[in-house]
């Protein structure tokens, strides 16, 4: 027996029913994110447009071309980093604790304890052993195709091609049994890594279908939100207004192109709000249910 998979892919809508502040209030922080970033980084952001759009532009772009991009990417997005990471920590236990312990709605569930601390723990653990698990899985796909193609044997390229899908699925089955880590770490007020493994036997498949729901359901939401978005780009210029100011200081470009940044960033932050619930509220909706299940 397995909890209801289709029942829990839509527990991030409940949670925004049951407590719309929630929205509001995850969509404040997200907003705090955007405001530090364009707001100590905006000339970052002129510069990586106006890059961007040369780009678009070439004819014929070189390796050297988008390897310049890096360098601009990065310095955009260094300022904010740590923020974003702190930011990300903190509404990923509260969607688990709006589930997990509804009667803590104090602060839109937000909260700066050992439940954070904890979160961020097993998230990192997690990002470390998937990444290190499909780093070396397309290590061996890229020395089986590489063999393959300098030895003229193309019977390991084919199988090189199959060690993609491996490698795909081999991702996917880590996510999956991954998935209920910090839900279960929520709610057991405890570090919880590899219990997520003993917790997902039985339902993987049940888990991974409630997964791809919960994707679908992101998708429409991206897109009402692009719809959103681009009716607010037709009012401001938008982001690509930036690349015009790329020759300007820090000040000059927020001077000039604040409405822009604000509207985009109010946009941004209330989509990535519901987009937070709705992919991740089901999996601690699914922790619920199969911890029922199991009688704990």
């Amino acid at each position: 027996m397995s909890f209801s998979a289709t029942d829990a892919a839509f527990e991030g809508f409940r949670v925004v029913r049951r407590h719309p502040v929630v929205a509001l209030a995850w969509g404040l922080t997200y907003l705090l994110l955007y405001v530090v970033m364009f707001g100590f980084g905006a000339d970052k952001w002129a510069a990586l447009m106006a890059a961007g759009e040369a780009l678009e532009q070439s004819a014929n772009p070189s390796m050297a071309d988008l390897q310049a991009l890096g360098p601009i990417y990065a310095s955009a997005f260094m300022l904010a980093a740590p923020l974003g990471i702190v930011i990300g920590t903190v509404l990923s236990a509260a969607v688990a604790r709006s589930v997990l312990r509804p009667e803590e709605s104090r602060w839109g569930y937000l909260r700066l304890g050992m439940d954070e601390v904890r979160v961020l723990v097993v998230t990192l653990a997690i990002t470390v052993i998937v990444g290190l698990a499909s780093g070396l899985a397309m290590s061996l796909v890229g020395a089986a195709i590489g063999f393959g193609a300098a030895s003229g044997q193309p019977l390991l390229i084919l199988v090189g091609v199959l060690l993609i899908f491996a490698a795909f699925a081999l991702v996917v089955w880590l996510a999956v049994k991954f998935s209920l880590a910090v839900p279960m770490t929520v709610d057991r007020r405890k570090i919880v890594i590899l219990e997520s493994f003993s917790a997902t036997k039985g339902h993987f498949w049940a888990l991974l279908g409630m997964a791809v729901i919960a994707v679908i359901m992101s998708l429409i939401v991206s897109i009402l939100g692009m719809i959103i978005g681009a009716a607010a780009d037709l009012v401001t210029g938008g982001m690509q207004s930036l690349s015009r100011y790329a020759d300007m200081g820090l000040v000059q470009v927020l001077a000039n192109a604040w409405p822009a940044l604000l509207l985009s960033s109010i946009v941004n932050a209330f989509l990535s709000a519901l987009q937070l619930a709705v992919l991740y509220a089901p999996f601690s909706a699914a922790w619920q249910g199969i911890r029922a299940l199991k009688g704990r």
